[in-house]
């Protein structure tokens, strides 16, 4: 473990601290958005355009969907892929 000395204005640590923010626990979430997870970063066009065709594919009953079943062990891959993921945060 690596330890990262920040220093901030009184008024500012004053205002986070009267908040109740856990500084130590906002900053650690902060430095795992630096951390690559492993999916490309999208455009907010391309973003936009793979909503539009989801719609779309929708509105066409073209979507396919998953049973209950499906879902519930996507779900818990998903649920299980980020608990692995945060674990040790």
């Amino acid at each position: 473990m690596h330890t990262i000395e920040l220093q901030l204005d009184d008024n500012l640590y004053e205002k986070i601290t009267q908040r109740g923010i856990d500084i130590k626990e906002q900053f650690q979430e902060f430095l795992l958005d630096f951390v690559d997870d492993g999916y490309p970063a999208i455009s907010t066009q391309e973003a936009i355009k793979r909503v539009s065709k989801v719609v779309e594919s929708h509105k066409n009953d073209t979507a396919t969907y998953l049973d209950e079943k499906e879902y519930q062990v996507y779900k818990d891959r998903y649920i299980k892929g980020l608990k692995s993921k945060y674990a040790s945060h």
